[in-house]
């Protein structure tokens, strides 16, 4: 989600700082981009990925570097859970190369698939990285007093104002029948996790219809649950993507969807 993904930013940026060196956030790609600077004034681009649970989000394209629209050096994934917050810092062209080789398998496993769509990244596959502070040239120790608090507000409120602006972006105008149709709504409710959002749907099992609720095309609705999946897919990660709606959402429980009786496969 966008606050986790700030919150993640946020973090990674004090401890640049409390480092000794200097990061800033770019706005040139939705892929959660900083620009870092070690404390020996060498430069480099950074993909932070965040999470307060669960694994870390990434693309199957991901896999090539040449779809990094960042021009990254390095991934840094931030663990939001831990107290302190964990970092684990690695090259780009390691994690391409062990995306590809995770989707390798995974396309062995079921000919046919496309590489294109969500993939998770746990722990384990990044646990090497943990406090690599020496690959983006900062110090390993920290220095709380190089991080003033206001600094630390300037960057939270920074951050908070880029989250809102883009929310609101996404936005379509609520119809002003919505609060009525909420109160009335026998609808099942549904959710799918996506590149680090959850998206909330509502899906008729009379007439197949889905509408986006809450996240990215929130208001929007679609025949289908497969059509719906498949928009919002590639409206987050700005590629075609093709989803098969019945396993991309579910209810709350984890269990599939109901078809009825006019649902195409």
């Amino acid at each position: 989600m966008e606050d986790t993904a700030s919150r993640g930013i946020q973090a990674f940026i004090a401890d640049v700082v409390e480092r000794g060196g200097k990061a800033v956030r770019l706005t040139h790609s939705r892929r959660n981009p900083v620009q870092v600077w070690g404390d020996d004034g060498t430069s480099c681009i950074v993909r932070v990925r965040s999470k307060l649970s669960g694994d870390w989000q990434a693309r199957k394209q991901d896999e090539s570097l040449d779809d990094d629209d960042t021009g990254s050096q390095f991934w840094v994934f931030v663990d939001l859970a831990s107290s302190p917050e964990e970092f684990f810092v690695v090259p780009s062209s390691e994690v391409a190369d062990d995306i590809r080789a995770e989707v390798d398998l995974w396309m062995m496993d079921t000919p046919g698939r496309t590489r294109t769509g969500h993939h998770a990244i746990p722990l384990s596959r990044v646990a090497h990285g943990r406090g690599r502070w020496d690959l983006l040239g900062l110090a390993g120790e920290k220095d709380p007093s190089r991080y003033s608090d206001a600094q630390r507000a300037t960057t939270a409120a920074t951050l908070r104002a880029d989250a809102a602006a883009r929310a609101s972006a996404r936005k379509k105008p609520a119809k002003a029948a919505a609060a009525l149709e909420e109160l009335i709504d026998t609808r099942l409710e549904v959710v799918a996790d996506f590149e680090g959002y959850r998206l909330v749907g509502r899906f008729d099992p009379d007439t197949q219809t889905l509408e986006i609720m809450r996240g990215p095309m929130q208001g929007r609705r679609f025949p289908d649950p497969t059509t719906a999946a498949t928009a919002v897919a590639s409206h987050i990660s700005g590629d075609i993507e093709t989803h098969d709606g019945w396993e991309f959402w579910r209810t709350e429980q984890g269990d599939r969807i109901p078809m009825g009786q006019n649902s195409i496969r």
